[in-house]
C-alpha cells in the first residue's frame, strides 16, 4: 500500500490477511475508530491492494438517513457480484434470517471462487440494521474455508447496541482481526501536513496541529488546506477547528449551492434533488446544477455529503429559524405516502415552529411501525419523543414506551416510564390505566420492584369496578408471580383463583399471566410435571404471541432440567435461541444466553460456560435488571469455584445488593464460593445465621438445600445436615436446579443426598445414593457431575470402613476426568484422597492377566496368548475382582493402570 501517511503496521497486516483470502483462508477485519481518523481511507487501500492480487472488489456502505431500507450495504455489495436476489431468499417463512443469511453467504462464496477471490468492503456500519450485522457475524462464522476477505468500518464513538453486541460475538471469532485506529503521531502530521500545503511546515505549527486535531487524518488535511493558501503560516493563527475550514468551502459556493448544502445537511436529502427542490423553494433544474457544483467542490458525492463531518459542520451554520423551516417544508414534502419515521423526525425537529400534535402523532405512528419490525430500542425512543411532544393519550404512549423498553430489556427504563404512566392514571382517575401500567412489569421477576409493583398492584385492585376481569385476573397473577421471592403458604390457591377467572372471562393474555402465576406456585421439584403439561398448554397459544412462546420453551427446559432429560434440555434451549433471533428480543436473548450457559455447565465446558455467563451479564448491566443479574453472577462464582478461578473476586457485585436482594441466596451463594476459595472463616461468617431451608422459596429450594448441605458438612453442623437430608430424600429421583429460571443444573439430588447420608454415618444410604448418582448423571450426560460423585464414593467407602480398592480406582477416575475437564479443585482432592496406593494381593499368573485386561484383550485373546483355556482365563478374572473390591473389568483396568503409573 503506497501514497498513504503512516499506518505501516495495519497496512502490513492486511495484505497479509488479502493475501491468505485469496488463497482460501477466508478473513475479516474490523476497521475501528472515530470520524475522519482515514478508517474508509485505510479500507480502499485495503482494496487496491485486493485488486493487485486479482481478487474482485464489492463494496457497500450504511446510511444514517431516515428510512435506510434493511441490508443497505448488503444489498449493493450483491448488486456488485450480480446476485441482489439472494437478499430475498426465505420469503416470509419463520426462519427467514436463517435462509437469507446462509444465501447471501453461499452467493457471497460463489463469487469468490468464481472470480479469483473476493474483496468485500462494508463502510460505516455503526448505521447498519441488526440484519446486517447478524448477517456480518454469519459471515465471520462461514468463509473460514473460501476465497472471501470482509472489511467493514464503524465509528467506535458511537457503537449502537446491536452493533456492539455484533462486535462482542465477532471477537470469538478466530479469522476475526479488529484494528483500532488512532490518530497520527506528530511526526505524521507534519508529513500529512507537508504534502497537502506543498512546503515544509513549521515544527511549531505541526505540533499545534497535533494537539488541536489530535491527529485525525480528516481534520489535518483541512488545515493542511487552509496552510497551502497561506492563510495561516504560525501556531498563534490556526482556525479553531474543522468547522472554519468547513465554512470556508462552503463560502466559496455560489448562492444556490451553498443554499442547498445547507438544506441538505439539515434535513439529510443530499441524494435527493426533488425533495431540496420542495424545502428550498428552487426549480429542480437549479437545484441539479447546485448539487454539481457542490460535487466539484468535493463536498458532495452521489451518494450525499463525502463526509459527515462536513455534513455536520454545515448544519450547525444554518440559523434557528431557517433550520425549523426546513424540517417543517421537508415534512410536509413527505407527507403524502411518505416514511412516517422520516416525517415524524422532520416533524419533530420542526418544533417549536411547527404543528406538536401532529408530530407527537406521527412519532406514535413511527413507534408503532418499529415495534411491528421488532425494532424495540427504536419504538421506545419515538414513542418517549411523542410523549415530551405532548398529547392527550400521553399515558397510552407512555406505556406503548414502556412495554417496547421491556422487549428491549432496558428494566430501568421501563419502570421509570411506567411509574410516570401510573402517576399520570392516578392524576386522571384512570383505573384500568393503572391497572396496565402496573402489567408493563409481567414477565420479569425484580425483587427491587417487586415491593413497589405489589403496592401498585393492590392500588390497581382498588381502582377497577368489582367482579371479573381480564385486568383483574391478570393483576391477580401478578401478586402471585411478586410473592416469588417470599414463602405465601396459599400461592396455590390464589394462582387457581387467578387461572378460574381467566377462563371465565376468555381473555387470552389474562390466561397467558395466570398460567404464569401457576407455574410459580407449582415451581417446587414435585411439581415438574405439571409445569411441563403448563408449558404444553402455553406453547399451543404461542403461535400469535411471541411472550407465550418464550415462556412455555422456558418452563420446559426447567421443568426437563429437573427431570434430567438433558437431550429435551438441549432441544428446547434451541427452539428458544431461533426465537429470540426471530423477535429480536434482548429479554428472549437472555434467557437463551442463561440456558446455554447452563448446559455447557452441565456438559463440563466450563469455559465456554463463563464466556456465555460474561455475555449474559454485559446484557444484565445495560438493562439494570437486578433480578437476573445476580444469578448471572452467582452462576459465574460457580463455574469459577469448579474450575479453581478464583482471582476475578465477586463480593463486591454481591454486597452492593445485600440489604436490598433475599439474604437467602446472597448469603449461600457467597459462602459456598469462599469455602471453594478456601476462605473458610469467612465462609463460616456468612454461613451463620442463614434460614432453614422451609424458609426458602419453593423454585430454589433443592439448589438451596444442596448447597447448604455442602457447607454444613464442612463445617459439621450435623443437625442441620439432617434435616436438609430429609427435605431432599423425598425428590431423590430429580437432578438439583430451580423450578422457574434455571440458571445451573447441577447433577443427580442423589450426590448431595450421598454427601449428607455419610456425613452422618449412614454409610450403606450414602453408598447406594453415590453409585445412582455416577449411573444418572453418565445417563445425563454431565461428566463433571459424574466425576464428582465417584470422588464423593471413594471418600464414602474409605469413611465406612473397607473398600480401599474400589475407593483407589474411583479416585484416580475422579482424578482422570476433573483433570480431562479443568476442574482442578476435584483433581487435587481426587488425587490426595488414597495417598497410599494398595498393593496388589495378586499371584503373579493374576497380575499378568489383569495387565492385558488393561490392554482391552477378550479372555479369548489372553487364553491364546498364555495358552490356557477362556474358561480358566475367566475363572482368574473373577478371582481378581473378589480380591480387589471392584465390580467389572473397566474398573481393573483402570485400577491397573493407576497402579503402574504410581509405581513409575
Amino acid at each position: 500500500m503506497t501514497g498513504f501517511v503512516g499506518r505501516e503496521r495495519e497496512r502490513a497486516l492486511l495484505t497479509e490477511r488479502l493475501r491468505g483470502a485469496r488463497d482460501g483462508a477466508g478473513r475479516v477485519v474490523l476497521i475501528g475508530g472515530e470520524p475522519g481518523v482515514g478508517k474508509t481511507r485505510l479500507a480502499q487501500e485495503a482494496a487496491g491492494v485486493a485488486t493487485g492480487l486479482g481478487m474482485f472488489c464489492a463494496a457497500g456502505r450504511a446510511a444514517d438517513d431516515d428510512g435506510s431500507p434493511p441490508l443497505h450495504a448488503v444489498r449493493q455489495v450483491l448488486q456488485a457480484i450480480g446476485a441482489a436476489g439472494e437478499i430475498d431468499a426465505g420469503g416470509r417463512a419463520p426462519d427467514e434470517p436463517f435462509r437469507r443469511n446462509a444465501a447471501v453467504v453461499e452467493a457471497i462464496a460463489a463469487a469468490g471462487a468464481a472470480r479469483g477471490g473476493l474483496f468485500v468492503l462494508l463502510d460505516d456500519v455503526q448505521w447498519a440494521d441488526p440484519g446486517s450485522l447478524r448477517l456480518l457475524v454469519h459471515l465471520a462464522r462461514n468463509i473460514a474455508r473460501e476465497p472471501v476477505a470482509v472489511v467493514a468500518t464503524y465509528r467506535d464513538s458511537e457503537p449502537a447496541p446491536a452493533l456492539r453486541d455484533a462486535l462482542a460475538a465477532l471477537a470469538r471469532e478466530p479469522i476475526v482481526d479488529r484494528i483500532a485506529l488512532e490518530g497520527l503521531s506528530e511526526d505524521e502530521v507534519g508529513v500529512q501536513l507537508n504534502a497537502v500545503a506543498g512546503f515544509a511546515v513549521p515544527a511549531c505549527v505541526a505540533a499545534a496541529v497535533h494537539r488541536r486535531t489530535r491527529g485525525n487524518p480528516f481534520f489535518v488535511g483541512e488545515l493542511g488546506a487552509q496552510l497551502a493558501r497561506r492563510e495561516v503560516t504560525d501556531a498563534d493563527g490556526l482556525p479553531a477547528g474543522v468547522r472554519d475550514a468547513v465554512r470556508a468551502r462552503l463560502n466559496r459556493l455560489g448562492g444556490d449551492a451553498r443554499a442547498v448544502a445547507h438544506a441538505a445537511a439539515v434535513v439529510g436529502a443530499a441524494a435527493e434533488p426533488a425533495l431540496l427542490a420542495a424545502v428550498t423553494g428552487l426549480p429542480l433544474a437549479g437545484v441539479l446544477a447546485a448539487v454539481d457544483e457542490a460535487r466539484a467542490a468535493r463536498i458532495l458525492d452521489g451518494r450525499g455529503f463525502t463526509h459527515d463531518l462536513i455534513r455536520e459542520a454545515a448544519a450547525a451554520e444554518v440559523p434557528t429559524t431557517q433550520r425549523l423551516s426546513l424540517h417543517a417544508a421537508a415534512a410536509e414534502t413527505l407527507l403524502p405516502g411518505g416514511d412516517a419515521a422520516r416525517i415524524a423526525h422532520h416533524l419533530l425537529e420542526s418544533l417549536p415552529l411547527g404543528d406538536a400534535a401532529s408530530a407527537a402523532a406521527w412519532a406514535r405512528r413511527a413507534g408503532d411501525l418499529a415495534v411491528e419490525k421488532h425494532i424495540w430500542e427504536e419504538a421506545a425512543q419515538w414513542y418517549g419523543r411523542a410523549a415530551d411532544a405532548g398529547i392527550p393519550e400521553r399515558v397510552d404512549v407512555l406505556l406503548a414506551r414502556a412495554r417496547a423498553q421491556m422487549r428491549a430489556y432496558d428494566i430501568d427504563g421501563a419502570r421509570t416510564s411506567l411509574l410516570a404512566a401510573a402517576d399520570l392514571a392516578r392524576a386522571e382517575g384512570n383505573g384500568e390505566a393503572l391497572a396496565e401500567a402496573v402489567l408493563v412489569m409481567e414477565g420479569v421477576s425484580d425483587f427491587l420492584w417487586d415491593p413497589i409493583g405489589h403496592s401498585l398492584t393492590n392500588e390497581a385492585l382498588a381502582a377497577l369496578p368489582d367482579g371479573d376481569s381480564g385486568l383483574r385476573a391478570r393483576l391477580l397473577a401478578g401478586l402471585v408471580v411478586m410473592d416469588v421471592w417470599r414463602v405465601p403458604g396459599d400461592a396455590g390457591r390464589r394462582s387457581l383463583d387467578a387461572l378460574g377467572m381467566a377462563e371465565r372471562v376468555g381473555d387470552r393474555r389474562a390466561l397467558v399471566e395466570a398460567l404464569r402465576a401457576r407455574q410459580f406456585a407449582c415451581s417446587g421439584p414435585d411439581g415438574a410435571e405439571e409445569r411441563l403439561a403448563l408449558g404444553d398448554r402455553l406453547l399451543a397459544m404461542g403461535a400469535a404471541d411471541d411472550d407465550a412462546a418464550m415462556w412455555g420453551r422456558l418452563w420446559r427446559f426447567d421443568a426437563f432440567a429437573q427431570m434430567g432429560q438433558m437431550h429435551a434440555v438441549a432441544g428446547e434451549a434451541a427452539a428458544l435461541a431461533a426465537l429470540a433471533e426471530q423477535t429480536r428480543s434482548p429479554l428472549c436473548r437472555w434467557h437463551t444466553l442463561r440456558c446455554r450457559a447452563a448446559i455447557a455447565h452441565a456438559r463440563g465446558r466450563y469455559r465456554e460456560a463463563i464466556a456465555l455467563g460474561e455475555e449474559a451479564i454485559e446484557l444484565n448491566r445495560r438493562s439494570g435488571h437486578v433480578g437476573s443479574m445476580l444469578p448471572s453472577v452467582g452462576f459465574l462464582m460457580g463455574v469459577q469455584a469448579t474450575i479453581g478461578d478464583f482471582e476475578r473476586e465477586p463480593e463486591q457485585i454481591v454486597l452492593q445488593y445485600l440489604h436490598e436482594a433475599p439474604s437467602w441466596g446472597m448469603r449461600g451463594m457467597l459462602a459456598n464460593w469462599l469455602l471453594s476459595a478456601g476462605r473458610e472463616q469467612e465462609a463460616r461468617d456468612w454461613y451463620t445465621g442463614l434460614p432453614d431451608v422451609e424458609q426458602v422459596p419453593a423454585f430454589v429450594r433443592l439448589p438451596a438445600a444442596s448447597g447448604l448441605i455442602g457447607l454444613a458438612v464442612a463445617f459439621g453442623d450435623t443437625e442441620r445436615i439432617e434435616r436438609l437430608y430429609d427435605a431432599m430424600l423425598p425428590h431423590a429421583d430429580r437432578f438439583v436446579c430451580g423450578g422457574a429460571g434455571v440458571v445451573v443444573i447441577e447433577g443427580p439430588t442423589r450426590l448431595p443426598l450421598g454427601i449428607g447420608a455419610s456425613a452422618l454415618g449412614r454409610h450403606a444410604e450414602a453408598e447406594a445414593h453415590l453409585r445412582a448418582a455416577i449411573a444418572e448423571a453418565e445417563r445425563a450426560g454431565m461428566p463433571g457431575a459424574a466425576a464428582t460423585a465417584r470422588y464423593r464414593l471413594a471418600h464414602a467407602l474409605l469413611a465406612a470402613g473397607g473398600g480401599e480398592a474400589e475407593a483407589a480406582v474411583l479416585a484416580r477416575a475422579a482424578e482422570s476426568a476433573a483433570g480431562a475437564l479443568g476442574m482442578r479443585p476435584l483433581e487435587a482432592a481426587a488425587a490426595s484422597l488414597v495417598a497410599e496406593r494398595p498393593r496388589s494381593a495378586l499371584t503373579r499368573r493374576e497380575e499378568e492377566i489383569a495387565g492385558l485386561v488393561a490392554q482391552g484383550l477378550t479372555s479369548r485373546a489372553i487364553a491364546a496368548r498364555l495358552h490356557l483355556s477362556e474358561r480358566t482365563v475367566e475363572t482368574h478374572v473373577q478371582h481378581i475382582l473378589t480380591k480387589l473390591g471392584l465390580a467389572n473389568r473397566t474398573q481393573l483396568a483402570t485400577w491397573f493402570t493407576g497402579l503402574r503409573t504410581a509405581d513409575a
